[in-house]
């Protein structure tokens, strides 16, 4: 599960919305970046430290909910209990629907997220988190084609837990 990981690590590190006309942007988004990939890297991973350090990166409040939801529901998927985050599956969908509802790059980018997820489900067999919603994945996918508002697809899952 370990590469999974890393590689989600390297897909948000490039979500960030930070203006990088900052001088202090590359190497503040470099450190960060660093913490996140060394705490998924720990055995086991460290979700809490690399959330810690998402949402103490500076970045916009709906980046930060993309990026620590994205790893809450990552985590999910991995086999043994105890290496999974310690915040809920749910909680990270709910950060991922906040980023969505949100403006910006995070917003358009967290439809496609959700709609992955709800496509594929989290995790597999008798780990499986979550099964596939192929309902909800149409209605994020009606959003990421601006049909619907997020608050569409929000209110179905919140209908249907």
């Amino acid at each position: 599960m370990r590469r999974p990981l890393l590689a989600l690590a390297v897909v948000l590190a490039g979500c960030s919305s930070q203006s990088a006309d900052d001088p202090d942007w590359h190497s503040s988004k470099r450190a960060t970046d660093l913490v996140v990939e060394e705490a998924l890297a720990a055995e086991p991973p460290d979700y809490a430290r690399a959330i810690t350090a998402i949402e103490r990166s500076g970045r916009p409040s709906a980046t930060v909910a993309l990026e620590a939801g994205d790893l809450i529901v990552a985590g999910h998927r991995e086999v043994q209990p105890e290496r999974r985050p310690a915040a809920t599956l749910d909680q990270g969908l709910a950060l991922l629907e906040r980023a969505a509802s949100g403006r910006g790059e995070a917003a358009d980018i967290a439809p496609q997220h959700l709609r992955l997820w709800f496509e594929r489900g989290v995790g597999s067999g008798v780990y499986q988190a979550m099964p596939p919603r192929p309902e909800l994945a149409r209605c994020w996918r009606s959003v990421e084609d601006r049909e619907l508002r997020a608050a569409a697809c929000i209110a179905m899952r919140a209908g249907g837990r």
